[in-house]
């Protein structure tokens, strides 16, 4: 600043002059010396680095089997032959043979059938295939002489059978033996002797049923 302008400004004051300091110089910063790295020798670490990989066990490969395929025997073309369609033949079907007609059976006696003797004759009539229901029963006791005639109207008979009634009671003329039987005019006769006496006696019962296969079953 010149001399003018200070006595100017600072008139009456005592001004003193004061050395201008030197400048500070900072020293350069010296860059640290670089830390001492161990030398490394690469043929050793390669040689290391080579054991550590062989040492390592090595991933097993997994074995591969191809696949085999089966081939099918190629089958030889036959030429289908399909049969001629022949006719179905129409099955009658058979018509059903009327039953064999029971024999009209007429049975005569002159007593009264107790129950046992009434299951006696079942039991013949079962000999031959029959029931009670199949036959007619003329039973002479307590009612006196009948005419056959009058009870064979309108009637068809195949088989006449008197248990100890002789046929005369009734007015037919036949002259006969007890378990011959005779057939007059497609009307087979038999005279046996009382169904009470039958049932008593062994004899007796091997007699009717001797006549009884020969008239009925054979």
């Amino acid at each position: 600043m010149k001399k003018n302008a200070y006595h100017y400004l600072f008139g009456q004051d005592t001004l003193y002059q004061v050395d201008e300091p030197e400048p500070i110089v900072r020293a350069p910063v010296q860059p640290e010396p670089p830390v001492a790295q161990p030398e490394i020798i690469v043929e050793q670490a390669v040689a290391e680095l080579k054991t550590v990989v062989d040492l390592e066990p090595k991933p097993v490969q997994p074995e591969i089997i191809q696949s085999v395929q089966l081939v099918e025997p190629e089958m030889p073309l036959v030429a289908s032959i399909e049969p001629e369609s022949a006719p179905v033949p129409i099955i009658e079907s058979p018509v059903p043979l009327p039953a064999a007609p029971k024999p009209k059976v007429l049975l005569l006696f002159d007593e009264e059938l107790t129950p046992g003797e009434l299951i006696f004759l079942e039991n013949i009539l079962k000999a031959i295939h029959l029931s009670l229901s199949d036959i007619d029963i003329l039973n002479l006791a307590g009612s006196g002489l009948v005419d056959f005639h009058a009870v064979l109207e309108n009637k068809t008979l195949h088989h006449f059978i008197s248990f100890g009634v002789p046929f005369k009671t009734i007015h037919l003329n036949i002259q006969m033996d007890r378990y011959q039987p005779i057939r007059i005019f497609g009307i087979t006769f038999l005279l046996a002797d009382p169904l009470s006496a039958i049932e008593a006696d062994s004899k007796l019962k091997r007699k009717l049923w001797e006549v009884l296969k020969k008239v009925f079953l054979d």
